[in-house]
């Protein structure tokens, strides 16, 4: 792409179609029975042959899936098969009650997950309602190549390769086309390449539209005629039919057997340059033109995109940290238990009530409601980001928003406004002047054909300066003027004259803008116009000139540089004064000896939001890196603008050949990533995640697709392509970057309420059951029944329903957190340990001030009292856990969290009166001497748990 878009150089290189298969090489000696002559409009007949052989021009632009996906999803999370084990080996010892509190536990969590997962899907099909877009056909009638050419509004779902459709402004482009015939045709490609200027396209004058037939096909063999595909004798593919279909019912991706390689990616933005091609996905923006279908449907170059994303999406950190925490319980459930079972079976001689009291330490260790928790946390999570405008697809993406480290986003339409608009306009010296916005302003307004994006940002700058009154001449000098002729604009001068005629008929000006050597060729002086007062020193021709030299051309090419080095696109404007009545009529011979007036520079600027929103990110420790397939210089400049801090700058072509080891090591020290094509931006998240980080991808385009599968975090908006909002795992109503950063605090919120249950479960559980190992190991009976320790865990677990409800100490939020079984570990080993000696206090004091030691003492005064002090010491080791400061002092939890915590002690402490209840339990009154023992216990057990702290957080800085 040449810098000036808009005055792009002609491309004399004949037109090769692709496909997914390659370059194709049609037969010369075609049939044109089936063809038709000079291969023209189609008939239809023809049309009715391909669709039979093409089908419609539709594609799946994701992984869509079912309620039933959703449901089979919910109900197989990691610790949800966890409970249904362990309540299926409690059915089969009829320990009914454990079995039903295990399943229902099971049941909520699903429920919960099912209900917020499937809402979100419905919310995403609402904006994914694809419309079907009518456009204009021109196709032979029934007297086949004699046929009249009849136009006909089809559907786009109807198109088919060979097919001649006109397009016109505002419409997107239905399929993969070339270009037959075009007038100043401009298209919008950046939902394919993220460059936000227009690009030019136009029938090549090399290219032989009768040659290469647009009419390709997708089968495997290259080597068969056209005619061979147009009346359908193929060799179709080998299918996997039963293969298929159960793949889509457990709602697994459909792989493709061909991949797309980083060679094809690259073949498919080569071709994007090429102005003869407009591709599906793209946009009008001005002009018209009539076009000939090359590919339809998934043969596309959007459906060679749509094919990538068919992989297995690879599982992301909240995925990897679930998995490897449930392999902690297994674990420490396999340590553990069999110790217990053993001890148990040898001391008290009855094998059965010991595999009983096995299972239920079994069920102690595992926290019954951590899905519920989790699930409930999660769903709180994605009501406060709807809240934020945005919609959660899948609840996993919360946690990993969180945990983002690295930003990784596209350009165009996220950092800036993805509206070109006049930036500067300077004489030749680089100072601001209105001699070139005014002529500029003429040129463009008084153009026959339709303006492109230039133009209007030239008209809509200069509007807004009369409407502010920047120069009051400006308003009233365009209506002295009328247009005479015009030059139009052509490939080879790359440059647009109008010649204009004032009222008064005292002077006759020719206009000339265009790409910055083409017009300075033409010029032979240079406007001075350090005196210039007004434009009307200008028009009446009152204003110094002189010869324009070659070392002047220097300095103004220089100029040129400067400004495209600060990612402007840059037009050179000029002009001359011409005879009011020639000869001859005017011609492109008259834009010679022109006198150069200025520059005009374009730039699509950032968004006002963004640069308030990336300080925020960086203040969050999130490093924003920028991929692109715009230029390099562009983003540099929209980089600073904006803060991004810019250290080093890699392109597409610098990634090709690099060994995986290098590509690592360029992507941590890299901040912009521009011309990169949509396989390499992928490849660039993939080594970032490689590299330990937690990646977050923000795009709307087609080219930002792959990426948004590879990422930790998908993240698109609502106006975004069909294909990357149904990638994506999070969705924005609004498309600013703040609403990201909202969204990156409510997730770092919701992990540390997740991770803090987590920890104190794992902890505390570790905890009891190793004080029933040391119990086991010493104690002729059981310290405590298994109804006891259900009935201990599940008031636990329900004292921790208020967690999603609680907050993070704001030092907490300002750091992104991954998950790490290491770390679970560690908490687990220096933390709940503790709560041992406590318990073995207990024991002790029962042991020896109670005298129980022998089954024949009152072993349920023992077991009520140490059922109390366990789940006293485990609903209070909430506070001591949930902040590495004080708690009650420095930090206080939530309303709710402090209620729970309260109301749970209180039932703790009045179940053994509760005559109904302490009978079911069979938990026994406790003696009044029992209370200040408990007391001290409780005093004493949160000191050591705060010294337990301090010495964690010195040892491994961090908590948590």
């Amino acid at each position: 792409m040449t810098d000036n878009l808009a005055y792009q150089d002609q491309d004399d290189e004949g037109l090769t179609p692709r496909t997914s298969h390659g370059t194709l090489n049609f037969s010369e000696n075609h049939d044109d029975s089936v063809y038709g002559s000079g291969l023209g409009p189609l008939t239809s007949n023809q049309v009715q042959q391909l669709r039979q052989l093409h089908g419609p021009n539709t594609m799946e632009t994701g992984r869509k899936r079912s309620w039933y996906q959703i449901l089979f999803g919910a109900l197989c999370h990691p610790f949800n098969i966890l409970l249904i084990l362990l309540a299926t080996t409690s059915g089969v010892t009829e320990e009914y009650k454990t079995m039903g509190i295990m399943l229902f536990m099971v049941l909520i969590s699903t429920v919960l997950r099912f209900h917020q997962e499937m809402k979100s899907e419905i919310a995403v099909k609402g904006l994914l309602k694809l419309v079907s877009n009518k456009v204009i056909v021109i196709r032979k009638g029934d007297g086949g190549d004699d046929g009249a050419r009849i136009e006909s509004n089809v559907s786009s779902c109807d198109l088919v390769p060979g097919d001649w459709v006109k397009q016109f402004p505002g419409e997107l482009v239905p399929a993969d086309l070339e270009i037959i015939e075009s007038k100043d045709f401009h298209v919008s490609q950046a939902a394919l390449t993220g460059e936000a200027i227009p690009v030019q396209k136009y029938a090549s004058k090399s290219t032989d539209f009768y040659s290469n037939s647009g009419i390709n096909d997708a089968d495997d063999n290259e080597d068969e005629s056209t005619a061979e595909l147009l009346t359908g004798i193929v060799t179709p593919k080998p299918s996997r039919p039963i293969l298929k279909f159960f793949r889509k019912v457990f709602g697994l991706p459909v792989y493709s057997e061909e991949k797309l390689s980083d060679e094809e990616a690259r073949n498919m933005v080569s071709e994007l340059d090429k102005p003869q091609l407009c591709f599906m996905g793209s946009a009008v923006v001005s002009g018209t033109a009539t076009c000939r279908v090359v590919s339809t449907g998934s043969k596309t170059q959007f459906g060679r995109m749509a094919s990538e994303l068919a992989k297995r999406r690879p599982e992301n950190a909240f995925q990897l940290g679930v998995r490897r925490i449930s392999w902690i319980f297994f674990i420490t459930m396999i340590c553990l238990v069999p110790p217990v079972l053993l001890l148990q079976g040898f001391i008290i001689k009855d094998w059965y009530a010991a595999f009983t009291f096995a299972l239920s330490v079994a069920v102690g260790l595992t926290p019954e409601m951590l899905p519920m928790i989790v699930n409930t946390t999660l769903a709180k999570g994605a009501f406060e980001m709807s809240r934020r405008h945005c919609i959660v697809k899948k609840l996993d993406a919360i946690i990993n928003m969180g945990g983002i480290d690295i930003l990784c986003t596209d350009k165009t339409g996220t950092l800036t406004n993805s509206i070109v608009t006049l930036h500067r306009y300077v004489n030749r010296q680089g100072v601001s002047s209105s001699s070139p916005l005014f002529l500029g302003y003429l040129n463009a307004h008084f153009q026959s054909v339709q303006q492109n994006p230039l133009d209007s940002a030239i008209v809509s700058h200069f509007d807004s300066a009369i409407e502010n009154n920047e120069d009051p001449v400006f308003s009233t000098i365009p209506q002295k003027f009328t247009l005479v002729d015009e030059l139009p604009f052509d490939f080879e001068r790359r440059r647009i004259s109008v010649i204009l005629e004032q009222q008064d008929k005292t002077n006759t000006l020719l206009i000339c803008k265009g790409a910055v050597e083409e017009v300075i060729s033409q010029c032979t002086r240079i406007l001075d116009d350090t005196t210039l007062t007004n434009v009307y020193s200008m028009i009446r021709n009152e204003v110094a000139t002189h010869p324009l030299s070659n070392s002047e051309q220097v300095r103004l090419l220089r100029l040129n540089d400067e400004l495209s080095n600060d990612g402007l696109r840059v037009l050179a404007v000029a002009y001359k004064f011409l005879e009011s009545s020639p000869v001859d009529p005017y011609g492109i011979g008259d834009e010679a000896e022109l006198i150069f007036a200025g520059y005009l520079a374009f730039l699509d600027p950032p968004k006002e939001s963004s640069k308030d929103a990336i300080k925020s990110l960086l203040e969050h420790n999130v490093q924003v890196k920028v991929l692109t397939g715009d230029s390099p210089l562009v983003c540099q400049k929209i980089c600073r603008e904006i803060g991004i801090p810019v250290d080093v700058v890699v392109t597409g072509m610098d990634l090709v050949g690099m060994s995986e080891e290098q590509v690592r090591k360029l992507v941590e020290d890299a901040t912009i990533f521009a011309k990169l094509t949509p396989i390499q931006k992928s490849d660039v998240v993939r080594a970032l995640k490689k590299n330990g980080h937690i990646v977050g991808f923000m795009g709307d385009g087609i080219n930002d697709a792959p990426a948004l599968t590879e990422a930790d975090v998908g993240i698109s908006v609502d106006s975004g392509m069909d294909i990357c909002k149904e990638s994506a795992d999070i969705i924005l109503l609004e498309k600013d970057l703040n609403v990201v950063v909202d969204s990156v605090i409510v997730g770092r919120m919701t992990y540390g309420n997740t991770l803090k249950y987590i920890v104190m479960a794992v902890s505390s559980n570790f905890g009891n059951v190793f004080s029933m190992l040391v119990a086991s190991a010493w104690l002729p009976f059981q310290p405590m029944g298994s109804l006891h320790v259900l009935t201990q865990n599940l008031l636990y677990d329900i004292s921790q329903i208020a967690i999603p409800w609680d907050h993070m100490d704001p030092e907490f939020l300002m750091v992104p957190h991954r998950w790490s079984m290491k770390s679970v570990l560690k908490f687990m080993v220096m933390i709940g340990p503790w709560s041992s000696v406590f318990d073995i206090t207990t024991f002790l004091f029962m042991y020896f001030y109670f005298g129980i030691q022998t089954p024949e003492d009152d072993v349920g005064l023992f077991q009520s009292a140490w059922f109390t002090v366990g789940l006293l010491t485990q609903t209070l080791i909430v506070h001591m856990i949930r902040t590495p400061k004080i708690p009650f002092i420095q930090s206080w939890a939530s309303l709710p969290v402090v209620f729970m915590t309260v109301f749970i002690m209180g039932v703790g402490l009045g179940l053994p009166y509760v005559p109904e209840v302490s009978k079911w339990l069979k938990l026994e009154w406790l003696p009044w001497e029992f209370y200040p023992f408990l007391l001290a216990v409780l005093i004493g057990y949160c000191c050591v748990a705060q010294l337990a702290k301090v010495i964690y957080v010195a040892l491994f800085k961090e908590w948590f």
